[in-house]
């Protein structure tokens, strides 16, 4: 019902649900009542995440009640459908998944893993609705394989290209706002990659539970999982390859965000240093496990933990030099955009970050609008801008109606 409510507005409908007052509010939050005055009547964004965690805690509902739902998945062709059948997909009684499994034969195990390297890429592309549609599918194939083989290294094989599809259909979830779909495809994930004994998928799906935990909003869980992600694998593992240093990395990535979200600045820089070491012997950015990990995902994070920890100085200084190339994959640099534009519009460089978040809509139409943060924003250049291309940008995002 409040999806197409401006957040301020979900913000007041939500709060006098719960029978508070502003004021009141504003204890919850150590917030003044002007503050949240302010918030309501959109003359102030909520662009730190773990302010958004709080104030979803202190109303009582989830943070993505007040994002709103993204204007992602549901108003063309068939899409409403992609999400339901994804749930059938992952449930394990056969009751529940329908006929999905009917008179379906198991692939070979070969051409399974050339379609998880396809929904990893539509992924990266940022082809959400396309991946969405193949995700049903292609975790009936991969649930079928595990249970055509019960041994040897083709059972390793098999579970960990479920896991892996787990894990992409966790990340995908968690971009459309279905945190908890998001967290029984993590959970299945995480306990084939366990079964598999494999280093790398074990790490990973480690990652993919922490990535969905922040989502919930869990951000001390998230930075525990990370602390403990390590725990069995073989001493010095993280070392051995391209892929374990850019798993190692992208976890300690993932961890310094949940660190800043806890306002943790000492262990959001231990994170950082650690990713930065694993990016330097690197050498250079890769993709490995679909990662897209080396120098310029950690500077994409430096610039993000900056807006996290509101130093918007540091933002602004970082913004120009934050310049991915085309190894870095489409999902990536869109992002990298949109927290440029985001460190432009706190400082009002109105022009510059109205630029920036057309450039990262541009090049992602389906991430930007499925993100919250590029829907307030376009609203908020919306008001101080008179550009047209502003205002039909803030239309495209789903910002204005």
């Amino acid at each position: 019902m409040t999806d197409h409510l401006p957040f301020g507005k979900r913000v007041r409908f939500y709060r006098e649900r719960r029978g508070l007052h502003q004021w009141q509010l504003g204890e919850l939050l150590n917030r003044s009542e002007d503050w949240v005055y302010r918030v309501e009547a959109g003359r102030i964004p909520v662009n730190s995440v773990k302010m958004l965690a709080d104030l979803a805690e202190a109303l009582r509902v989830h943070v993505e009640d007040l994002q709103g739902r993204p204007a992602l998945l549901g108003d063309q062709k068939d899409d409403r459908a992609d999400v339901p059948a994804i749930r059938a997909a992952l449930m394990q009684s056969r009751l529940l998944a329908g006929a999905l499994y009917d008179d379906r034969e198991p692939l070979r195990l070969e051409r399974l893993a050339v379609e998880v390297d396809e929904a990893w890429s539509l992924y990266q592309s940022s082809q959400y609705a396309e991946l969405a549609s193949r995700l049903p599918t292609l975790l009936a194939d991969a649930r079928l394989v595990t249970h055509e083989h019960s041994t040897g290294n083709s059972r390793i094989r098999a579970l960990r290209l479920f896991a892996l599809t787990c894990h992409v259909t966790a990340t995908l979830l968690r971009k459309l706002g279905e945190t908890n779909l998001a967290w029984v495809a993590a959970d299945q994930g995480d306990i084939a990659a366990g079964e598999s004994h494999d280093p790398a998928v074990i790490l990973a799906l480690r990652r993919c539970v922490a990535h969905v935990q922040l989502g919930a909003g869990m951000a001390a869980e998230a930075m525990d999982v990370t602390l403990r992600a390590a725990d069995g694998l073989p001493r010095g593992w993280w070392e051995a390859s391209p892929e374990s240093l850019s798993l190692y990395g992208t976890l300690h990535l993932n961890g310094a965000v949940a660190a800043a979200r806890l306002r943790d600045r000492s262990s959001a820089d231990d994170m950082m240093a650690k990713a930065t070491r694993a990016a330097d012997r690197l050498g250079a950015d890769a993709n490995e496990m679909w990662t897209a990990f080396g120098p310029t995902n950690v500077e994409i994070h430096r610039l993000a933990l900056a807006l996290e920890f509101e130093d918007l100085q540091s933002a602004v200084d970082i913004a120009p030099g934050l310049r991915p190339g085309r190894t870095v994959p489409v999902e990536r640099r869109a992002r990298a955009r949109l927290d440029v534009a985001r460190a432009y519009a706190e400082v009002g460089r109105t022009n510059d970050a109205a630029d920036h978040l057309k450039r990262a809509y541009q090049r992602a139409p389906e991430q930007m609008r499925a993100h919250e943060f590029a829907r307030d924003l376009a609203r908020r250049l919306h008001k101080r801008s008179k550009r047209r291309d502003v205002r039909e940008l803030a239309v495209n995002l789903g910002a204005l109606r």
